[in-house]
């Protein structure tokens, strides 16, 4: 079946694969782990993956949306910097990817896609002026103002990469000191490793001084947002990604934080945090969007 779109979502720990066709998404979706990508070509890796998905679909699609997490060129081809993904830092990912599959492909910021997709059809849909969180292995933001992602100079809203602390505490790729460092997934690995509790039970173990350790990215998490709410005054506050999705997380600890740290009391600007609900889906809803699709 040709005419369909190929939606590639490139995270820190996993690949996901989707499609859409006709302005919906389609139920099929693959998902393999990145290290499959971290290798000599991963541009080949990432084109033997969208063949085997689209054969086993039935699918030939027409064109394809591929996002990445990190910054990306404004000619939304480049890839600058992908700390969790290193091997994509400098490729010119969109043209290549193309020129590979034969296909046009649209390089997208991951959050930005989740973004849109929530906008279209999830748990934002229709509202303008949101700022969207998402905390998964690395953190990332996007900013829908009157109906278009606000783009900054080119790339914006790298909030995983704000400066915080001050400690000189560093994770690989990463530069020292940054969100992502104190707040994200990757941060969470490292305390499940120096707990001996595995990741997926952080929130729910009662290991010696693990809470109180949770306790902190969670104020951290809570100030990152907190800190994009004063800069750009959101109506909506969608957040988003697999930490805040993980059993336990404290959501309710999260949005507290948030609210006693905002630029002005409740009383005058009351706070819209919502909960992203499409989960996978809204880079599929996102990329139909932005392709203009239906």
């Amino acid at each position: 079946m040709s005419g369909a779109l190929a939606v590639v979502e490139i995270g820190g720990t996993s690949v996901k694969l989707g499609f859409a066709r006709d302005g919906r998404p389609l139920d099929f979706a693959r998902t393999c782990a990145t290290t499959r990508i971290r290798c000599a070509d991963p541009v080949a890796a990432l084109a033997a993956i969208l063949a085997e998905a689209s054969a086993e679909a039935g699918l030939a699609p027409a064109q394809a949306v591929v996002t990445v997490p990190g910054f990306i060129d404004r000619d939304f081809d480049r890839v600058l910097q992908a700390a969790n993904v290193p091997e994509l830092n400098g490729l010119a990912l969109a043209s290549a990817l193309a020129r590979a599959t034969g296909m046009p492909v649209r390089l997208e910021r991951d959050v930005a896609l989740q973004l849109l997709g929530e906008c279209r059809a999830g748990a934002v849909k229709g509202e303008s002026h949101v700022l969207a969180v998402y905390v998964g292995t690395g953190i990332g933001a996007a900013y829908m103002g009157e109906g278009t992602v606000f783009r900054g100079g080119g790339w914006a809203l790298e909030i995983g990469h704000m400066p915080m602390h001050g400690l000189g505490r560093t994770l690989p790729g990463i530069e020292p000191d940054r969100v992502e460092v104190y707040a994200s997934g990757r941060a969470l690995e490292a305390l499940a490793a120096a707990h001996a509790v595995p990741v997926a039970e952080l929130f729910t173990a009662e290991a010696p001084g693990l809470q109180a350790a949770l306790a902190g990215v969670v104020r951290d998490q809570a100030f990152a947002v907190a800190s994009a709410i004063a800069l750009l005054s959101p109506r909506t506050v969608l957040i988003g990604g697999g930490v805040v999705e993980m059993a336990g997380y404290p959501r309710r600890r999260l949005a507290a934080i948030i609210a006693d740290h905002l630029p002005l009391p409740q009383s005058i600007q009351p706070l819209d945090l919502r909960w992203a609900e499409l989960g996978w889906q809204a880079a599929v809803w996102g990329a139909i969007g932005l392709v203009g699709e239906g």
